[in-house]
């Protein structure tokens, strides 16, 4: 189970990473949206290592579960909605900022604990993912290629690990199991998110 906690811990120090990376530029609100996102998903993969460092596997795993499905939900959102005002170059007072950094997790609290919400809750990843392609490619289209390209690089990684790997968690690819590598993946894309909106910074 040690190996299944390592693999939680990749995302965790990836997420500190990419926290890191914005570190210069903490003060913008978008940019905090984005460090918000990285850390839900942080603290997600953080749950998921104390729960196989500790052994307690069966008795962790709903907290786990849960943690999960709201930094997937949350998390990811609030990286695509900050990636898209930046991209957007929106000029919006720090109090509304503010309200949508903190108002996507209670919606997402909300969806969580309200019946008959699983539809919704489910599709906001999907979602979430639409929008950091288009986010992607509006920085593109506005001369900013490089960092475009970056977070356009950083939303292709985060798919292959959802779409390719993230169901098939159990099976092996290459001999490794795919959790390792699902896993390792998502390290390796919130250091991306962080190296990528460092360069969209890095032009404004």
């Amino acid at each position: 189970m040690i190996a299944f906690a390592l693999t939680d811990a990749l995302v965790t120090i990836g997420a500190i990473l990419g926290i890191y990376l914005l570190w210069p530029h903490r003060r913008d609100g978008k940019v905090r949206m984005i460090r918000l996102g990285l850390g839900l998903m942080g603290f997600a993969a953080l749950v998921g290592a104390i729960r196989f460092a500790s052994g307690q596997v069966d008795d962790l795993a709903e907290i786990h579960s849960l943690t999960s499905q709201f930094a997937a939900a949350a998390g990811l959102l609030l990286i695509a909605i900050g990636l898209l005002l930046k991209a957007n170059d929106a000029r919006l007072d720090p109090g509304i900022t503010r309200y949508v950094r903190y108002g996507i997790p209670m919606l997402v609290i909300f969806l969580m604990i309200f019946p008959g919400t699983g539809g919704v809750l489910g599709f906001l990843p999907t979602l979430a993912f639409i929008l950091g392609l288009v986010g992607s490619g509006m920085l593109i289209m506005h001369g900013q290629r490089p960092a475009g390209l970056a977070w356009l690089a950083s939303f292709l990684v985060l798919g292959v690990a959802s779409i390719l790997i993230g169901g098939s968690r159990t099976e092996a690819t290459f001999g490794i199991t795919n959790w390792h590598l699902y896993h390792a993946l998502l390290g390796i894309w919130a250091v991306m998110v962080g190296e990528a909106t460092k360069r969209v910074m890095a032009r404004s």
